[in-house]
C-alpha cells in the first residue's frame, strides 16, 4: 500500500492522469458490459418459452431443432453441410512494434433456416443476432492464393518460393441440421399482399446487386455500368418474379419468421448451447465485469484522492 501511495505522489503529472483516467474509463466500460450481460440474463430467466403454433406476435422465446429447408448449405471454408454458417478470414500484419490480425474476408449464409419445435415451423433470419455456437472452428494456415479448408493450395509452393505467404487465421461457425436451437427474437407471421410482394422484390434486388453475372444481364449496352433504364428493367423483372412467387404461395399458409427486434431492451439471441449454458456464461460475465468495475473504480478513485489531497 505504501508503494502504491508513493507512486501516486511521485509519478509525473501526465503519466499519472493518463493511467488514472484510463483505469476510470475501463471501469465504466466494464460497468456497461456487466449491466448489459445482467439484463440479458434476466430476460432469459424471466421469459417463458412459447410454442410456434400458438406464439403471439412480438418478442418471444423459442426452443426447437434446426431443419434443412430445401437442401443443406455448404460452409465455404470446411465444405461442411449445415443449415447456416458464418466465417471470418484474418491476415496477420506485422509492424516494427507489434503484430495484429486484420479481417480480409467475412460472410454468412444469406438465407434463413427452419426451426421446428414439434408444434410447427418458423423461419429464423440470424442477421443482427447475438450468436453463441456450439460448433466453432478456428485454425491457422499460410495461403495467399485462396482458402481450401485446410488442404494445400495448388500454387502455395510457388508463393512460398517468392516469399509471398502470410499467416491467416480462419474461423467458421455453423448450425447443423437437427441441432437444438434456443432463441429470443421478434416473431411475426407475414401477411400476403402488396407489402409482401414488395419485400420479396427488394430481397431479389439486393441479392442480384451482389451477383455481377446477374447484373450483367441487365446491362443493355454492355458498357459495364448499370444506368437508370437498366435498373428499371431489373426492378420490373424482380416485381414479376415476386408476383409469381406470391401466386404460388397463396395456397399455402405463410411460415412465421423470427428476426431482429431492433430494440436494445429486447436482445435478439440465437444459441446452440442451450438456455442453461447461455445463462451460466452470462452469470460469469456479469460477475467478472462487476469485479473489474469495483477494482478499477476503487483504484482510480483512491489514486485521485491521494494525489489531490497529498
Amino acid at each position: 500500500m505504501n508503494a502504491y501511495r508513493d507512486w501516486v505522489l511521485q509519478a509525473e503529472t501526465g503519466e499519472f492522469w493518463f493511467i488514472a483516467s484510463g483505469a476510470l474509463i475501463a471501469a465504466l466500460v466494464a460497468l456497461v458490459y456487466g449491466l448489459r450481460s445482467f439484463w440479458q440474463l434476466r430476460i432469459i430467466v424471466d421469459t417463458p418459452t412459447a410454442k410456434i403454433r400458438s406464439a403471439a406476435q412480438g418478442y418471444v422465446e423459442l426452443f426447437g431443432f434446426a431443419r434443412v429447408r430445401s437442401a443443406p448449405l455448404i460452409a465455404p471454408l470446411t465444405q461442411t453441410p449445415c443449415v447456416w454458417y458464418r466465417y471470418q478470414v484474418e491476415e496477420q500484419r506485422s509492424s516494427s512494434r507489434n503484430k495484429n490480425w486484420r479481417t480480409v474476408k467475412q460472410g454468412q449464409a444469406e438465407h434463413p433456416f427452419l426451426l421446428d419445435d414439434g408444434t410447427g415451423e418458423c423461419l429464423v433470419d440470424p442477421t443482427g443476432a447475438i450468436l453463441r455456437f456450439r460448433d466453432k472452428q478456428t485454425w491457422r494456415t499460410r495461403k495467399p492464393d485462396g482458402f481450401y479448408g485446410g488442404r494445400s493450395s495448388p500454387t502455395q509452393s510457388i508463393s512460398n518460393f517468392f516469399g509471398l505467404e502470410r499467416n491467416y487465421r480462419l474461423t467458421e461457425e455453423r448450425i447443423h441440421a437437427d441441432e437444438p436451437v434456443y432463441l429470443l427474437g421478434h416473431f411475426e407471421t407475414p401477411r400476403r399482399g402488396s407489402k409482401e410482394r414488395r419485400r420479396l422484390a427488394n430481397q431479389l434486388l439486393r441479392r442480384w446487386k451482389r451477383d455481377p453475372e446477374r447484373m450483367r444481364q441487365f446491362d443493355r449496352n454492355q458498357d459495364g455500368e448499370i444506368d437508370l433504364q437498366d435498373w428499371q428493367q431489373a426492378r420490373e423483372q424482380a416485381d414479376k418474379l415476386a408476383e409469381q412467387a406470391e401466386q404460388r404461395l397463396a395456397a399455402k399458409p405463410p411460415l412465421p419468421r423470427v428476426g431482429n427486434t431492433s430494440t436494445l431492451s429486447q436482445p435478439f439471441i440465437i444459441s446452440t448451447q442451450g438456455a442453461d449454458a447461455l445463462a451460466s456464461g452470462l452469470r460469469w460475465r456479469t460477475g467478472t465485469a462487476s469485479l473489474a468495475t469495483l477494482l478499477l473504480g476503487a483504484a482510480s478513485g483512491a489514486a485521485m484522492v491521494i494525489r489531490l489531497g497529498g
